[in-house]
């Protein structure tokens, strides 16, 4: 069963059962992400919340068109499904789903929507600074304030290289 969704940053109410929160942005982290959520929900038996958050604005194309926000929305939304096609062609379970899109800052949304979760789980993001070589931005952002525990799933790589340089 899927449910389809379009929900607010707010979080949930006290009522919503658990569900294992996912942030997902179309990166190589959080698909490792995704995969862990899905694989995580199955076997908890726990739905899970597909998280995306944006900040640009796709430009208008003319008069007519959808509004940027619109846009913006409409393109989070694709990036969801073909992410959890590509999961699905990669053989992951799929338990209830539901679709959080959201503009706004995806460490605000996520740490919101962690209220009564079971779960956050986030990539690591890319590995830009010396202070966010693990974690990545959003996922400091979580760990700092998020009032469900965080799971940091790394990139495929990353981890084949961390292995590689613990032997």
């Amino acid at each position: 069963m899927t449910c389809s969704a379009s929900r607010d940053n707010r979080g949930r109410s006290a009522d919503d059962p658990a569900v294992i929160v996912v942030g997902v942005d179309g990166s190589p982290g959080s698909a490792a992400a995704l995969d862990f959520a899905l694989s995580e929900g199955h076997s908890r038996g726990l739905g899970v919340e597909v998280v995306t958050a944006w900040l640009f604005t796709p430009g208008q194309s003319g008069p007519g068109s959808a509004s940027p926000v619109d846009a913006g929305r409409a393109l989070a939304r694709a990036l969801q499904e073909h992410e959890l096609a590509a999961a699905q062609a990669r053989g992951l379970p799929r338990p209830p789903l539901t679709h959080v899109v959201v503009r706004d800052h995806p460490g605000r949304v996520l740490t919101a929507r962690s209220a009564g979760a079971a779960m956050v789980v986030v990539g690591s993001g890319r590995q830009s600074s010396a202070s966010r070589k693990v974690l990545g931005s959003v996922g400091e952002y979580c760990l700092r304030h998020s009032s469900a525990p965080v799971v940091v799933v790394p990139e495929p790589r990353t981890a084949g290289r961390t292995e590689a340089a613990a032997s």
